[in-house]
């Protein structure tokens, strides 16, 4: 198919299904708080309209063929992710139903997931006589005070075919996961804790019209055009919003690889590879070649015996890295390989270039 046709047809999906009224801030984002240095991934967002349609058709070429029932709203946010699809149709996901109401803002945890790699929670806020409100400070804690990290998050307001979603003016529908690797030992149950304050959205100012025209002779040149950057409006911050839940805690498979691959003079290590209902984690560790003056990242592929699977987030620290990959994988055995095709290194200062190693580093290992 041409180029040309594919750009049509995208576009057509764009009019068709993602309509004006959809606003899918912060669907898909990466984070609620602002992205840590370590992920650059989730800085990647669309930001028109035929931008999401690309998204929106990926997620439907990954997803395959669903049939969407009509379910509730975040059961549509639930779907844009194949891990977070994959425990949904398990019937894995606890319903909670729990709300606070705060300046007439109302908060309702409505969904909660736990297993050995994240931890996901579902939530609605709805603004009072349709103001809307975002999420923000967000902290989830257990009962030894363990602070669990953000690290992927979906979110919608408006409406969408394509989501199952609609949404009244005011309110906006969040699913987010956090980091449990801090979780000791293998408990049955979590006690948690989720903190959170809201964000009045607050729209900037109208930007400033076209100058007038010039009343000059055409020889004169044209007065500069001198444009005042307003503000950015700052909204009422309303919270906190306290909840307190327990949740059962699924364990993962842990495949210890603990095996080492050299190559373009870097020694690369995997440690060990997690695998739980929502998502499968890769550890690997490795020096990097400049030492710690730029931002390494590994570019990683997981192939099972049955699909291929690429990394879609990484976080990392001190020259190791927990890769994560969403694809419902965890009833598949067999030969796995992971490969690490190249390492990105990204610089800390101006100018900031980057640095590319290509491999790869290839490990095999069995899953029984």
């Amino acid at each position: 198919m041409k180029e040309q046709q594919v750009t049509q047809i995208l576009q057509e999906i764009a009019e068709q299904e993602v309509s004006d009224s959809l606003d899918l801030w912060p669907a898909i984002q990466a984070r609620v708080q602002p992205p840590r240095p370590s992920s650059r991934w989730g800085r990647l967002m669309p930001t028109t309209r035929l931008g999401w349609a690309f998204l929106l058709l990926a997620l439907s070429l990954a997803f395959g063929a669903v049939a969407y029932a009509v379910t509730p709203v975040l059961s549509g946010v639930f779907q844009m992710e194949a891990g977070l699809q994959h425990i949904e149709q398990a019937d894995l996901v606890q319903e909670l139903d729990l709300s606070q109401t705060v300046d007439g803002v109302t908060v309702t945890l409505e969904r909660v997931y736990a297993d050995a790699n994240r931890i996901v929670v579902g939530f609605t806020i709805k603004g009072p006589t349709g103001q809307r409100y975002e999420a923000r400070h967000l902290t989830l804690t257990d009962a030894a005070g363990t602070i669990f990290p953000d690290t992927v998050g979906y979110g919608v307001s408006g409406q969408s075919d394509i989501l199952e979603a609609s949404l009244p003016p005011g309110e906006v529908a969040y699913v987010l996961a956090f980091d449990a690797a801090a979780v000791k030992g293998a408990p049955d149950d979590l006690d948690l804790r989720l903190v959170m304050e809201v964000e009045e959205l607050v729209l900037p100012p109208d930007a400033p019209g076209p100058p007038p025209a010039s009343t000059g002779s055409p020889a004169e040149p044209p007065e500069p055009m001198v444009v005042e950057l307003q503000p950015i409006p700052v909204g009422a911050i309303v919270g906190p919003f306290t909840f307190d839940f327990s949740v059962p805690l699924i364990p993962g498979r842990v495949i210890e690889v603990q095996h080492t691959v050299e190559a373009a003079g870097v020694a690369v290590r995997l440690e060990r590879i997690v695998i739980t209902p929502s998502e499968t984690r890769a550890f690997l560790c490795f020096e990097p070649p400049d030492g710690y003056d730029k931002e390494w990242t590994p570019i990683v592929t997981l192939d099972t015996a049955d699909e291929s699977v690429p990394m879609v987030n990484e976080t990392g620290e001190e020259g190791c890295y927990s890769c994560d990959f969403f694809a419902p994988i965890y009833d598949q055995r067999g030969e796995w390989t992971l490969t690490v095709t190249e390492l990105v290194g990204f610089d800390l200062a101006q100018p900031w270039g980057q640095t590319r190693l290509a491999g790869p580093w290839v490990f095999r290992f069995r899953v029984p």
